[in-house]
Parts: C-alpha cells; sequence; structure tokens
C-alpha cells in the first residue's frame, strides 16, 4: 500500500479511535475499580487525542497530495499495525493489566513510545512545511501523553 501525508493522518486519526476502543473493551472486563477506572481515563485522552488530530487533519487536506514511496509506505505500514495493542485485551490480561494499574499503564507507555517513533518518521518524511508541522504537533502531543503516563507509574510506585 502506498499513501500520501493526508492517509498518514487517517492512520494517526485511526490508531487513536482504536487506542480508544481498546481501553474501553479493557475496562469492561477488568478485575478492579481502581484500574476499570484509569482504563477508562486513558480512553478518555485517546478521544481528546482523536479530536486534536482530527482538527490538525485540516491542515494536511489543504496541502499538496504527494505519495510516498513503496518501500517508505511498506515500513509505515507495518509500524502503524504493530502500534495499536497488536496483542489485545487478552496480552494486557496475561501481563496482568486487568487488575494492576501499573501493568496497564506500562503497557500504555510502551504503546506511546511505538506511536513516537512513527510520527518521528513521518514528521521527517512529510511532503510539505504543513503536513510536517502537522507531525509535529502530534509528537508533541504523544510525548506529552507519555510524560504523563511516567507521572502516573512514578505516583503508583510512590504511593
Amino acid at each position: 500500500m502506498r499513501f500520501d501525508d493526508m492517509q498518514a493522518v487517517t492512520i494517526s486519526m485511526e490508531m487513536e479511535r482504536r487506542g480508544a476502543d481498546f481501553y474501553r473493551r479493557a475496562a469492561r472486563v477488568s478485575k478492579t475499580a481502581a484500574v476499570a477506572s484509569l482504563l477508562d481515563l486513558l480512553a478518555r485522552e485517546e478521544d481528546t487525542h482523536l479530536e486534536e488530530f482530527a482538527r490538525l487533519a485540516e491542515r494536511v487536506r489543504r496541502g499538496p497530495a504527494r505519495a510516498y514511496d513503496e518501500e517508505l509506505s511498506a515500513y509505515l505500514t507495518a509500524v502503524a499495525a504493530d502500534i495499536v495493542f497488536p496483542g489485545g485485551v487478552v496480552e494486557l490480561a496475561g501481563e496482568g493489566g486487568l487488575r494492576d494499574p501499573a501493568a496497564v499503564l506500562q503497557y500504555a507507555i510502551r504503546s506511546e513510545k511505538d506511536s513516537i517513533l512513527f510520527y518521528t518518521e513521518l514528521s521527517s518524511r512529510a511532503a510539505d512545511d504543513s503536513a510536517r508541522e502537522t507531525f509535529r504537533e502530534i509528537l508533541a502531543a504523544e510525548r506529552g501523553h507519555l510524560a504523563r503516563l511516567l507521572a502516573l507509574l512514578e505516583g503508583l510506585r510512590e504511593g
């Protein structure tokens, strides 16, 4: 599959949508109220990112559409497929994430780190300045989310 900047932004939005859905599904089957509450919070944060990314997508829609080369398209497609919790709720459960808030946060942190790598690549390969700036803003949002998750995890360890 070959895609352009607008398709990359669309993939970014889909990743956020899938992340929110994942957290909601996990919350429904979680074993403790604290974990369910944390998962609901993470779902709402993904919803907020989706709204931000949709707003940013308008900037890319107005710019030129230049298809990425085949190698980059294949790479980005593979990376995007692996970012949004490829093991799903079953993997999270296997890591204790349905009853341990720290396991949930560690799982979310891994996903955010993968997202940051993805958006770093997109920002460096964007076809035009508006797309590049959009991916940089998305990247900044993901870095901020990662910092928040790390702070939450640290708070659990101290508390």
